[in-house]
């Protein structure tokens, strides 16, 4: 089993889900499961990315005591749906593909990046790096916009 990189304070996850739960706000930044993963969200204007940290703790690993996949995998949804509603408009993953390099042990950061910004659909791509800046996954996916705007072909 990998021991985490970084020291976890104990957390109640019970008490985690109350507490994210009490407020029924469902704004971007602040909604449940971002509350709930204790995501700290930010954006570079002039890059326009998306970063999203991803804090360790061990009621969100597997048996072996790394982050589980689909946990990642929220996470990261997250970074490009934010990175959308913010450069773009409010959208919908369409579809979403993942790679995972190696586990993760300790906190993370994830980078959010639009590729393609068309007027229905966007594609975008995230990348997780662990504590020590080493990829740790990979994802690509596309997203249909909200916004009413139609290509005109």
């Amino acid at each position: 089993m990998t021991e985490p990189a970084v020291a976890s304070v104990a957390v109640d996850p019970v008490e985690r889900a109350r507490a994210a739960a009490a407020d029924p706000a469902a704004e971007f930044g602040n909604f449940f499961l971002a509350r709930f993963l204790d995501l700290d969200i930010s954006y570079d204007d002039e890059a326009q990315t998306s970063t999203v940290v991803l804090p360790y703790a061990p009621f969100l690993c597997n048996p072996q005591g790394t982050m589980h996949g689909g946990i990642i995998a929220t996470a990261m949804d997250i970074s490009m749906g934010h990175l959308c509603h913010r450069f773009l408009s409010t959208a919908v993953t369409v579809e979403m593909q993942f790679r995972f390099f190696r586990p993760l042990a300790g906190t993370g950061r994830i980078e959010g990046r639009l590729l393609r910004p068309g007027r229905r659909i966007v594609h975008l791509e995230s990348r997780l790096y662990d504590e020590h800046d080493r990829l740790a996954a990979f994802a690509s996916g596309s997203w249909h916009r909200l916004d009413g705007v139609q290509n005109p072909s």
